[in-house]
């Protein structure tokens, strides 16, 4: 993984003006990456964005890789937030739809800044295996409330389909409502096969 010495080297924000001055940073990413591209992101130019002396960026981000880890660290917060929710308070009474609840949560959160999650996700030493792991957890947690003979099976495959439609949507031409529509389209189809999660 990406960035244990970089973690360990960040200074934490605990005052309002420090949390300021991060958040100024990591937002100034996209805004860098869309009026100058990937090639200009530099420390300079993100503290320049941000409005912030390139000393105070140093304070909390020894390096640009320390800015990209803190970006990926949020979406990951962001998913698991997602994940967390549908399962303590799911909005659908089936395994079926609260798998289609959870694409279509976790697509939306995906297209936006694509160009962005493609930079971070390459720039950071992790790759879906996380998230792999955590939508078993989740799969798991509600199959076993169906009494599926098959869950093994299942949970061998659906994982991995929700992770490749999900992160797919990042290199899509599609728009979000196109690529949520064919996301869902193909989680159905799996689904299908197994009558006793409900419909």
């Amino acid at each position: 993984m990406i960035g244990n010495a970089n973690i360990l080297a960040r200074r934490i924000p605990r005052q309002h003006r420090s949390r300021q001055t991060v958040e100024a940073v990591l937002a100034a990413v996209p805004l860098v990456l869309k009026r100058h591209g990937v090639a200009s992101i530099t420390t300079n130019r993100i503290a320049e964005v941000a409005g912030v002396s390139i000393g105070s960026l140093y304070q909390y981000f020894p390096d640009k890789s320390s800015v990209f880890s803190a970006l990926h660290e949020r979406h990951v917060g962001d998913v698991r937030n997602i994940l967390e929710r549908n399962i303590a308070a799911p909005k659908s009474s089936s395994f079926r739809e609260l798998v289609v609840d959870l694409v279509e949560e976790l697509v939306d959160l995906h297209s936006v800044e694509t160009e962005l999650h493609q930079l971070v996700s390459a720039s950071v030493d992790q790759g879906p295996e996380h998230f792999r792991r955590a939508l078993r957890a989740v799969f798991e947690r509600a199959m076993a409330q169906c009494g599926s003979e098959n869950m093994n099976r299942i949970l061998f495959v659906l994982p991995s389909l929700v992770e490749g439609v999900v992160h797919g949507v990042t290199l899509s031409p599609l728009t979000s409502s196109q690529a949520k529509g064919e996301a869902v389209k193909a989680t159905l189809a799996y689904l299908s096969a197994h009558p006793e999660l409900g419909r």
